[in-house]
């Protein structure tokens, strides 16, 4: 996170009434500056429900620096190992959806974490519906951030509706 701070490619938010912190993000921005990946957001526990996660999501849309968009890792709820896991993985996933994010083709598994990959446009950039570049654009930022320790660390992969093939590549 140090590193990429100093290099200019790790952001960090908050979202704040007055002096109260109420929300906070970081963003990963790749080296092309086309995509960011949402690394971290939360809004504080006690503030949740109130509409200030979407307010604040709204917001750091306009403000992060990537030009195309930003990827947002949520986790699998079919890898939930509990029915209480899958029904907080799956809210997860609707807050996004209904905050303007569309779910991708794509997957990850991430220090042994099964990842969704959502895709969020930024700063009024045009709606990106490629799934193929996605893919590529997130495994191209993957590797970015993981360099040697890519294939041992993170393994993106593509998913099909069920029935079908993975579609992404």
């Amino acid at each position: 996170m140090e590193r990429m701070r100093k290099a200019g490619r790790y952001d960090c938010y908050g979202f704040y009434n007055g002096e109260k912190l109420l929300a906070y993000a970081c963003c990963i921005l790749a080296e092309s500056g086309s995509y960011a990946l949402l690394d971290y957001f939360a809004v504080i526990p006690e503030l949740r429900d109130r509409g200030i996660g979407s307010e604040f999501l709204r917001g750091l849309r306009g403000n992060v620096s990537a030009k195309r968009g930003m990827f947002i890792e949520a986790e699998s709820p079919d890898a939930a190992k509990s029915e209480q896991e899958r029904q907080v993985r799956e809210r997860r996933i609707r807050f996004y959806l209904s905050n303007g994010a569309e779910q991708t083709n794509s997957g990850c598994l991430l220090f042994g974490v099964d990842y969704n990959i959502l895709f969020i446009t930024t700063n009024n950039a045009a709606n990106e519906k490629d799934m193929e570049q996605l893919h590529h654009a997130v495994e191209a930022l993957y590797q970015e951030l993981y360099g040697r320790a890519y294939g041992r660390l993170c393994k993106p992969y593509c998913k099909g509706n069920a029935g079908e093939a993975p579609v992404c590549r």
